[in-house]
């Protein structure tokens, strides 16, 4: 007589083909996704994708708002809810709350009050990201989608570089319009995708077919090639960065170290000679010069309203009625923290950052290969998370970009892995109950 497997093996079968990057599989899993799902992946499309404004005709509604509550209203329908993070989760409110004081001190409370958008979106992204995904098989179809979105901004990359032969435009490469137009703001989100594609590529390497292997070659490749054509300096140092991290960080540090050397061997020559001239110009041309008179004013800024800065997004206004009618942004994601949130707000952003790698350190503790319960994939998500963490920290040192999606898309998806690695540790993350457990103390809402 014939016996249908068990659950757990179907779950764990599902799994493991989804992490060999089976096609059929990763269909599959896509289309049998719940609504809170597509809604998730349908908000993270319509902010990093833009189809919206790429073709006006399909700009009739607010997609990424309506994607947006959507997925807030069907992760609180099908109670998928919990908070696993809480460190992190306990220094997002706290930094929370300092925007809304900041917000009622500001210089211009109205224009805190307008842009409040901003800062809220991200709030819910890292809700129904960090409290909504629920399992590994989803935070893969995450990541997948995640990746998707922006291969497609790298192959735009690698084409447009292409189209001039490979050499050097003053105003570099973009992505997709919005959040990562400008070859800056594109070179920083290189500098996010490319430490994390690479070690989840290294994360499901021994499951991979030989297409699938090329495949993950070529999508850290073109993010590599997309740093390099958007001709930032801040992406070309924050990529440096990340070199020196992986070399610090790896336990084969011999081995990192020859890899790391011939990447940079090859990132070098593969630069134009226009944009290492730029290097040998920092400190002493106009873009230098200006940064460091933002960063000047902006500390000044700082000790003349040290605890809650002149307010949210009131960098703009503030400047321009003090110091300069033509002023800009002050081209440095902290030292915007601390002017307009002051040393509270930066604080308070700065514990944002020490509980993210906090919560990426524990995981990898729980899932190494010396662990108890080894996980490859999840251990080397941690290390991929803290990568792109020091790409942006590095890249957006010299960019305006605190209340872009980097940091907080990051900080979503380090709590949505704290979460997966509890209820993995607890149930196996595939909806199994443990043998003699009490059905009261199953998972609620692993599959």
């Amino acid at each position: 007589m014939q016996t249908s497997a068990p659950a757990g093996s179907v779950g764990a079968s599902s799994t493991l083909n989804l992490e060999s990057l089976k096609p059929s599989a990763i269909w599959r899993a896509f289309w049998s996704q719940s609504p809170a799902l597509w809604f998730i992946q349908l908000y993270v499309f319509f902010e990093y994708v833009r189809p919206q404004t790429i073709y006006p005709w399909f700009d009739v509604l607010p997609w990424s708002q309506i994607s947006l509550l959507g997925a807030v209203a069907m992760c609180a329908f099908e109670g998928r809810y919990s908070f696993k993070a809480r460190e992190l989760w306990v220094s997002i409110v706290l930094l929370t709350g300092v925007v809304i004081v900041s917000s009622v001190t500001a210089y211009s409370p109205s224009v805190a009050w307008e842009n409040k958008d901003f800062w809220l979106n991200w709030l819910l992204l890292m809700l129904v990201v960090g409290a909504g995904v629920r399992n590994k098989r989803e935070l893969i179809l995450f990541l997948f989608a995640f990746g998707l979105w922006n291969l497609k901004m790298t192959q735009h990359g690698v084409r447009g570089w292409a189209s001039i032969g490979f050499g050097f435009r003053a105003i570099g490469i973009g992505g997709a319009p919005g959040w990562f137009q400008n070859s800056g703001e594109f070179g920083i989100e290189m500098c996010v995708f490319l430490p994390l594609s690479a070690y989840f590529a290294y994360g499901i390497w021994p499951k991979l077919g030989t297409w699938a292997k090329r495949f993950m070659i070529c999508v850290v490749a073109s993010a590599l090639i997309s740093m390099i054509a958007s001709s930032s300096r801040g992406a070309l140092v924050g990529a440096a960065a990340i070199g020196i991290w992986v070399v610090w960080r790896t336990p084969q540090r011999v081995r990192a170290l020859v890899f790391v050397s011939i990447a940079s061997v090859v990132v070098w020559f593969s630069v134009p000679q226009e944009s290492k001239d730029r290097f040998n110009q920092i400190g002493d041309d106009k873009s230098s010069t200006t940064r460091i008179t933002y960063w000047k004013h902006g500390i000044e800024i700082a000790n003349n309203h040290p605890l809650f800065g002149i307010g949210y997004k009131n960098w703009l206004p503030y400047y321009t009625a003090r110091y300069n009618p033509r002023g800009q942004l002050p081209h440095n994601f902290m030292i915007e923290a601390v002017s307009e949130l002051g040393y509270v707000g930066f604080v308070s952003l700065c514990v944002v950052l020490v509980m993210s790698f906090r919560a990426t350190a524990s995981v990898r503790k729980r899932t190494g290969p010396r662990s108890a319960a080894p996980d490859r994939l999840l251990w080397a998500l941690a290390y991929g998370l803290d990568g792109a963490l020091i790409g942006f920290m590095v890249s957006g040192s010299f960019v305006s970009v605190l209340y872009y999606p980097y940091l907080w898309m990051n900080t979503a998806m380090v709590m949505a892995l704290v979460r997966v690695e509890s209820v993995r540790l607890r149930g196996g993350g595939i909806g199994v109950r443990p043998v003699g457990s009490h059905p009261s103390r199953r998972i609620i809402g692993a599959s």
